[in-house]
């Protein structure tokens, strides 16, 4: 009996210890880990997020931040809307814990309509609206095949160029989910290409009655993701191209004559990624670094290629936040087919301000500064008319930016200095803009900027700036 009494007296003592203010000494175990939501992903695809197991010790005071960053994991993976992460108590012991994480899924099958922009970017067409060049089709998205994260992609894509299509990714092979692999393969018929840059801004060449470039491809990749944060992508691909004899004439758009060009490509990327919500980040950091050998082993090209990507994202307070974005690239030969060289102007790889040009060489460095103020505060809202909660619970966040970017391309190609007086100069931008923020990884940029040259304009984007 009296066993019994100290024995209760000692629960009852730590029972207050573990939830006395700042007593960040003492400990809670896991006792359970529960799932709810999930109605088609398999269980072990969210556990495989959590920075904890069943059974495990945690130390109370940084039990809070652990679950933060368990819950950031868990959306991370793009499977769901929402993700939610709370804790309950157990009557039976003071030190036991059960984690309870709810999930909305997203809707995951998708005929995305697609539009193509003959040009860089819905920018540089803007300039235009020439309608008579715009590729249409469908995505065909089926995300978390099976409720593994897999996911099965259609490409069918009409009009003036034409591309059709697939891609597999799993990313998760084995028991402990290190291992995962892709692979895919298409066809592209072209009836426009950008041939060159005249006026630092692409020159377009068009075929209408015929083929001015046919690329076949395939490739397969391996994933490797020891941990939460570290990724690892190899990949080997291989490309065939069919040019027409106009383009055989168009000066640097080959280094050689050859109709008809192959090559196998080898590639390798690492990821860092500590990001808090990885397609709008607000606090935490970002590193990637690309090899690429095109013309692996032999093949009509020999390029040899070294990207990487730095970011840094911190928060303030619940408002106030700031960015800043380094990326560089190095390729050889400085002589470079150019329909496989790209530098500022594509992608993410804008100066803002810049958007209308395009800057081509083998060697550029860019950098992006951002701050950011949360005119709405990321809050949700839910629609009554919508009975489903994929759509019908909308997340969303309205962001007002500063911003600065600078950049340079290095070409040392006569040709390129000739006609692109941005070549080989200092670039620069700066302006506000707005973000709006919403599910589904929806990102709307509108900014307003002012670049060196003196020029201001107004652009759109549908991903984050930094």
């Amino acid at each position: 009996m009296r066993s019994l009494l100290v024995t209760g007296l000692l629960l009852l003592i730590g029972f207050f210890q573990v939830r006395g203010e700042g007593d960040s000494a003492r400990v809670v175990i896991i006792d359970r880990i529960s799932l709810k939501g999930n109605k088609i992903t398999h269980p072990r695809i969210i556990l495989r997020e959590l920075n904890f197991s069943t059974g495990d010790t945690l130390d109370y005071g940084k039990l809070p931040g652990i679950l933060q960053r368990s819950r950031e994991n868990v959306f991370n993976t793009a499977l769901f809307n929402l993700v939610e992460v709370d804790t309950v108590w157990l009557s039976a012991s003071p030190i036991r814990l059960e984690v309870v994480v709810k999930v909305i899924e997203r809707w995951y099958i998708w005929p995305i309509p697609y539009i193509e922009f003959p040009n860089r970017n819905i920018n540089a067409w803007l300039e235009t609206f020439d309608f008579r060049r715009l590729t249409y089709g469908l995505n065909f998205k089926f995300f978390n095949a099976r409720g593994r994260d897999e996911t099965l992609t259609l490409l069918i894509h009409l009009g003036f160029n034409q591309h059709y299509g697939f891609t597999y990714q799993t990313p998760y092979l084995n028991r402990k989910q290190t291992w995962g692999f892709g692979f895919g393969g298409g066809y592209n018929h072209s009836k426009s290409v950008i041939a060159g840059t005249i006026g630092n801004k692409s020159n377009y060449l068009d075929l209408s009655g015929g083929t001015l470039q046919e690329q076949a491809y395939g490739f397969v990749e391996g994933y490797f993701r020891p941990g939460f944060y570290s990724y690892h992508t190899v990949s080997l691909g291989f490309d065939y191209y069919h040019f027409a004899d106009t383009l055989l004439k168009t000066p640097g758009y080959l280094t050689d004559s050859t109709p008809e060009q192959s090559f196998f490509t080898l590639y390798y990327k690492y990821k860092l990624d500590h990001r808090d919500v990885q397609y709008y980040p607000l606090k935490g950091y970002y590193f990637d670094v690309q090899l690429a050998k095109q013309g692996f082993l032999s093949g009509s090209v020999n390029l040899f290629s070294i990207q990487s990507a730095f970011r840094k994202y911190w928060r303030f307070s619940e408002r106030w936040y700031a960015a800043v974005g380094v990326t560089a690239k190095w390729s050889w030969p400085d002589e470079q087919p150019f329909y496989l060289q790209q530098g500022i102007g594509y992608g993410r790889d804008v100066i803002r301000g810049f958007e209308y040009y395009s800057i081509n060489g083998p060697w550029f460095v860019m950098a992006k500064t951002n701050l950011k103020v949360a005119l709405v505060k990321p809050r949700i809202i839910t629609l009554p008319f919508i009975r489903t909660p994929k759509f019908g619970v909308i997340p969303y966040g309205l962001y007002l930016n500063l911003f600065a970017d600078a950049g340079y391309v290095d070409n040392p190609v006569a040709l390129v200095k000739q006609n692109n007086s941005l070549v080989n100069t200092f670039l620069a931008g700066t302006g506000f803009s707005v973000d709006f923020v919403t599910y589904y990884d929806i990102v709307i940029d509108l900014n307003v900027a002012l670049n060196s040259l003196g020029e201001p304009g107004i652009y759109i984007h549908f991903v984050a700036p930094i």
